[in-house]
């Protein structure tokens, strides 16, 4: 016989507010990202100087979703989705701009 699988739900759970913090400061980073990825392709790596310091916006929104999220996980019954989802972004997105920064470090 095949077996039942039993997966349960908890309904009462909620996102700990320092967990939607982390999500959004992420999502921030990656946003940041993103328009300067665009800005210097349309330009054709003439970006400007203006450049760096939304860069380094975004690596300290990334920074600090990824220690947010892995703050909130000290937070008891609360759902943890979305702090596995910010830590893992934020912790993805600073390893994007150090990348970025050691290339630029380069050239």
């Amino acid at each position: 016989m095949a077996r039942k699988s039993r997966a349960y739900k908890f309904d009462d759970r909620n996102y700990s507010g320092q967990s939607v913090l982390a999500t959004v400061s992420s999502a921030v980073s990656v946003i940041i990202f993103l328009a300067l990825a665009l800005v210097c392709t349309a330009t054709h790596g003439g970006a400007g100087s203006w450049a760096g310091p939304f860069g380094f916006t975004g690596f300290i929104a990334a920074f600090y979703g990824m220690t947010a999220g892995l703050g909130s996980f000290r937070e008891r019954s609360q759902s943890y989705a979305m702090s596995k989802a910010g830590t893992l972004l934020g912790g993805l997105m600073v390893a994007v701009w150090f990348i970025v920064f050691c290339i630029g470090l380069a050239q």
